[in-house]
């Protein structure tokens, strides 16, 4: 029997780590980051297209695009790490403290941090830019957004582990 909590962070902890399959991780990684990459093509679309319409230009849209995708897959982690940090202090008796609070963020900015810059601001325009000149606009958008998720995702999930591994710790020890 496999026992998940959520720690203050939002992060899955598994009582049963050891022979985690890869399908299982495949899972926990659709669930952690699947409703946020659908909010952030979304919302890339949404921007891209309202960026180049406003302004004509092809680099301007892609930024628009990397920029709207941020938005709403950033809104989308942020808010689900937050309500499963209230929902865990409303089961414990109390309210979400400024302390949660610190923990969420930092959590947040060791998971995505190091990604989360680089990918906003150069990988993902580009590739979003490049595959727009390539194959148009919409499905050059989306082409760009699939090249730039490989590399950060590869960072991204590497430190989600990490911060599950601690979270297990820390469930054992208490």
């Amino acid at each position: 029997m496999r026992v998940h909590t959520r720690n203050a962070g939002g992060v899955a902890a598994s009582t049963e780590h050891q022979g985690e399959t890869l399908r299982a991780k495949l899972s926990d990684w659709l669930h952690r980051y699947g409703l946020a990459e659908c909010a952030g093509v979304s919302c890339a679309l949404l921007a891209s297209v309202t960026v180049r319409r406003v302004t004509g230009n092809g680099i301007a849209a892609a930024y628009g695009g990397a920029l709207g995708e941020s938005f709403g897959y950033s809104s989308v982690i942020i808010l689900r790490d937050y309500l499963a940090a209230a929902r865990g202090a409303r089961a414990a008796g109390r309210l979400l403290g400024v302390r949660d609070a610190g923990k969420i963020t930092v959590g947040l900015l060791a998971e995505f941090g190091p990604s989360a810059f680089l990918d906003t601001f150069v990988i993902r325009p580009f590739a979003m830019g490049v595959g727009m000149r390539l194959i148009g606009p919409r499905l050059g958008l989306i082409a760009g957004k699939f090249a730039a998720d490989i590399s950060f995702y590869l960072p991204v999930i590497l430190l989600y582990e990490r911060r599950k591994r601690i979270a297990r710790k820390r469930i054992v020890r208490s």
